[in-house]
């Protein structure tokens, strides 16, 4: 974030190039695609756009995904924390010992992908 203040800062300057070459087979390419998204105007099909669906689909499948383990992860770990802050208030260090080895234990597993 951005430190607010009263004078005001130069912006960088920016490097923009034009490419100049000329690419035939591109050319041809996006002619042909205008071409066939004009007949399919011309018939009433509309304009299909792939990309969108593909986009949205690839968020839909993200978010039923293994977001599932994530979840238990974060659970566990907000109960541990929990545990550690109401341990440290009732029993004082112990509560901490037993926090880290709990932690440890945790990551152990993580790592050996058993959670």
């Amino acid at each position: 974030m951005k430190i607010p203040s009263l004078f005001r800062t130069p912006r960088y300057q920016r490097f923009n190039i034009e490419p100049r070459y000329y690419d035939p087979v591109k050319e041809e390419v996006d002619e042909r695609t205008e071409r066939i998204k004009r007949e399919l105007r011309a018939k009433g099909e509309g304009d299909v756009d792939y990309r969108s669906s593909r986009i949205a689909g690839a968020f839909k499948k993200g978010r039923s995904g293994a977001s599932g383990s994530a979840t238990f992860t974060q659970l566990i770990i907000m109960m541990l924390l929990a545990f550690a802050v109401f341990g440290y208030i009732y029993l004082g260090n112990i509560a901490l010992y037993i926090f880290a080895t709990a932690a440890s234990l945790l990551l152990y597993l993580k790592m050996r992908r058993i959670i």
